[in-house]
């Protein structure tokens, strides 16, 4: 017996090429395109169910900022710095007190636990923040003198310096620009 291997792939490619041309292939084809597409929809659904932004969040940053509207930043900044320009002592307390409530909520929101302030910069850590955590231990203990001294004296400088190690630290987190 004599084969012609040849003739035997050319019907073989001649039967998949009619096969792949046919109405039932066609068929496969649109089915199988529907499946397709329901698993990436599926897959989406389930990145959101997830909540894969959060996690997108935490990789860029180092752990989840919260959700902030620039405007509404502003608007609270600018009021604690019109305290500033008013040249009432007892508004530049409020100012300082202000700019510490602000940051603390953020310190909250990142997910720092504390019931206040001191608290809150004591678990973060040395390397976290870079120079701000110091500097922000030390307005906070300006601010806690101005909570619990009633006869605390604080002039327009100071309260300039303080508040400018406020912004400082929301610039550094982009919550200010």
């Amino acid at each position: 017996m004599d084969y012609d291997v040849t003739s035997l792939v050319e019907g073989v490619i001649l039967s998949l090429t009619s096969f792949y041309h046919s109405p039932f292939f066609w068929v496969v084809k649109i089915v199988l395109g529907i499946y397709l597409v329901v698993i990436l929809v599926d897959i989406v659904l389930l990145l959101i169910l997830r909540d894969i932004a959060w996690d997108i969040k935490v990789g860029t940053r180092g752990t989840a900022m919260p959700v902030v509207s620039k405007r509404k930043m502003r608007k609270r900044w600018s009021n604690i710095l019109g305290r500033l320009e008013s040249g009432n002592t007892s508004q530049y307390k409020v100012a300082i007190i202000e700019a510490d409530a602000l940051v603390e909520e953020f310190l909250k929101g990142v997910g720092y636990r504390g019931e206040n302030m001191t608290q809150k910069l004591e678990q973060v850590g040395q390397t976290h923040l870079d120079e701000h955590r110091e500097t922000l231990i030390e307005v906070h203990k300006l601010r806690n003198r101005i909570v619990h001294e009633a006869d605390f004296e604080l002039d327009q400088e100071t309260a300039k310096d303080a508040i400018k190690v406020y912004e400082n630290f929301l610039k550094y987190l982009d919550f200010l620009s």
